[in-house]
């Protein structure tokens, strides 16, 4: 699969999880290639939602059987971290004052 098939396969089952909400999904290109931004027009209501929304959309995604890259080393020690390659946006917080904003890097 390619990252714009796996692209278009993530819009396809989050939007059907979302309906109602505008889902976008983004590859990024150079040294980011493979790295997916998924955007959410969706607020959810506090952080501890977003967190279970994110394991959701997370489990929704393995189920489906579309792989994400993982980046990092094993090493827990290591200063450059481990996770999965995605970013995920939501519409802001609707207990937040920020800007609006609020997203999510998935780690494992």
């Amino acid at each position: 699969m390619t990252n714009a098939e796996r692209n278009r396969a993530i819009k396809v089952l989050i939007s059907k999880a979302f309906a109602g909400y505008k889902v976008s999904v983004k590859g990024s290109r150079g040294t980011g290639y493979g790295w997916v931004r998924l955007e959410i027009g969706y607020s959810p209501r506090n952080s501890s939602e977003q967190r279970e929304l994110t394991v959701h959309i997370m489990q929704l995604i393995s189920a489906a059987k579309i792989e994400i890259g993982t980046y990092g080393y094993d090493d827990p020690g290591s200063d450059y971290g481990h996770g999965k390659m995605i970013i995920i946006d939501f519409d802001g917080l609707r207990d937040s004052n920020g800007d609006g904003t609020s997203w999510y890097r998935v780690g494992l």
